[in-house]
C-alpha cells in the first residue's frame, strides 16, 4: 500500500487499458483458479462437468473462467445463498454445499457419473469429503483452499474416499506465464469481477466487512489517484 514500489522489470505484466482495481485482483483471486483450470483443460471438453466449491472472490472468478475457457457444465456450491445468487445466471446448477443431499444431487445431474473436475476453494474437512464424494472416476480434484482440512486417503478395494483413477492435487497460485495469459484474457473484456471498493482511509473497514461476511466478491483498497 505504498505510493511507490521498486521491482525487477521481469516481474511486471503489462495491464494497460484495465481498471486498476480489476487488475489488482488478477494476480491472486484470478490467478489461483486460472492455474487449476488450465491444468485440467483436457478433462473439460463437451459433456464434462466442473464443480466449484466456495463462491467467494476466487469462486466467482472460477465460474467466469470456466465459462470462457471450457465447454463444461458448471455446478456452484456454497453455504451462503447470497454467494450462490451472485453466479446463479452463470452456472448450470447452484446448490447449498451444506445440504445433506448435495452429493446425491451433483451425481444426479451428472447421470450418476460425477464431476470431471472439482475445484475446492475452501479446503476444510467437509468440502474435502464432498469433493471425494462427487468426483468422477479418473477425474481431478484441485484444492487451493486453505481451511486446514484433512482428507482420509484409502487404498483398499472397498475405498469410498476416492473413485478409481481420481487425482487430488494441492496447487498454489500460478506461474508467471499463467499471469501473462490471464491478464491478456482480461484485457479482451471477456471476464469481469465483483469488486467492493474502499478508500485508503476506509481500509480497516474492508477487513471488518470481510470478517463479517459482507463481501460477495473481492475487496479492493483504491488510492485517491489510482484512476490516473
Amino acid at each position: 500500500m505504498a505510493d511507490y514500489v521498486a521491482v525487477n522489470a521481469s516481474a511486471l505484466v503489462p495491464a494497460d487499458g484495465l481498471d486498476p482495481a480489476f487488475a489488482a485482483v488478477l494476480a491472486d483471486a484470478g490467478l489461483v483458479p486460472y492455474h487449476s483450470i488450465r491444468a485440467t483443460l483436457d478433462l473439460l471438453g463437451p459433456g464434462s462437468t466442473a464443480v466449484v466449491i466456495g463462491i467467494g472472490g476466487l469462486g466467482q472468478f472460477a465460474v467466469a473462467l470456466l465459462r470462457e475457457l471450457t465447454a463444461a457444465q458448471i455446478i456452484a456450491l456454497d453455504i451462503r445463498d447470497a454467494s450462490l445468487a451472485a453466479v446463479r445466471e452463470k452456472v448450470n446448477h447452484a446448490l447449498r454445499s451444506d445440504d445433506p443431499e448435495v452429493a446425491a444431487k451433483v451425481l444426479a445431474v451428472t447421470g450418476g457419473y460425477g464431476a470431471d473436475v472439482v475445484l475446492d476453494l475452501v479446503g476444510n474437512n467437509q468440502t474435502l469429503a464432498l469433493s471425494g464424494a462427487v468426483v468422477a472416476p479418473y477425474g481431478a480434484i484441485r484444492v487451493p483452499g486453505l481451511s486446514d482440512g484433512v482428507f482420509s486417503f484409502e487404498t483398499s478395494q472397498t475405498s469410498v474416499s476416492l473413485p478409481w483413477g481420481a487425482s487430488l492435487t494441492r496447487p498454489y497460485s500460478g506461474n508467471h506465464q499463467d499471469l501473462h495469459d490471464l491478464v491478456a484474457l482480461a484485457r479482451t473484456g471477456r471476464i469481469t469481477a465483483n469488486l467492493s471498493r474502499y478508500s485508503f482511509d476506509d481500509g480497516l473497514q474492508a477487513f471488518d466487512d470481510l470478517e463479517a461476511g459482507k463481501i460477495f466478491g473481492r475487496a479492493v483498497i483504491v488510492l485517491a489517484d489510482s484512476a490516473s
